[in-house]
């Protein structure tokens, strides 16, 4: 009877011992989702990146990344809620590769901390929409242009026909200068011819 009870007793004892580490590996936070996701090319640039695990995370917990020239680059500022922490940075960021290095306390108290990496892609070379819109400017230039050449050729209208009155007025007036010294002229004589008769 004594060694079925102690018998009994190790097994409680083993089936105790065996729960702890399970519970206490049950207790750590994993990482559940990341965006972007580990090993995703992103076709456009991103200035956030967000981490949630599958347990509260608390103060205290931050990442960085390190790009392809190794340069670390740190975000300007982290918000922890509840389990997910995301991490804004001052500027886009540019196409290359990069690692997300990140740490934090669990909310068992445990320092967890890990690594994955992403890449942005390249952006892709907008030929197309740069036709368009040099065509668009181009129509706008001769547009331009053409309004240009009509204010031009009004504008020259207007002064040809302002030319045009000004020498008829000038002309108007040389006749009735030249007229006015012939009739003088005509005086002057027939008052001088008059005297002579006399």
């Amino acid at each position: 009877m004594l060694k079925i009870r102690s018998s009994y007793l190790l097994l409680i004892t083993l089936l105790l011992f065996s729960q702890f580490p399970v519970n206490e590996a049950n207790a750590h936070s994993v990482l559940e989702k990341a965006t972007p996701e580990n090993g995703e090319q992103l076709e456009e640039t991103i200035d956030s990146i967000a981490l949630n695990f599958n347990t509260k995370v608390e103060n205290g917990s931050t990442l960085y990344l390190v790009n392809s020239e190794k340069e670390k680059i740190k975000p300007e500022t982290i918000n922890i809620t509840n389990e997910v922490l995301e991490a804004k940075f001052n500027n886009f960021l540019k196409p290359g590769s990069y690692q997300v290095n990140w740490k934090i306390v669990g909310a068992d108290g445990h320092l967890i901390e890990n690594q994955y990496s992403f890449s942005i892609a390249e952006p892709q070379n907008k030929e197309p929409e740069d036709n368009v819109t040099q065509s668009e400017d181009d129509q706008n230039s001769a547009i331009n242009y053409n309004k240009h050449n009509n204010q031009g050729v009004e504008q020259q209208k207007s002064s040809n026909e302002q030319t045009k009155s000004d020498s008829d007025q000038s002309s108007l007036e040389s006749v009735i200068i030249i007229f006015l010294i012939i009739v003088g002229l005509v005086l002057l004589i027939s008052t001088f011819v008059g005297k002579r008769k006399k």
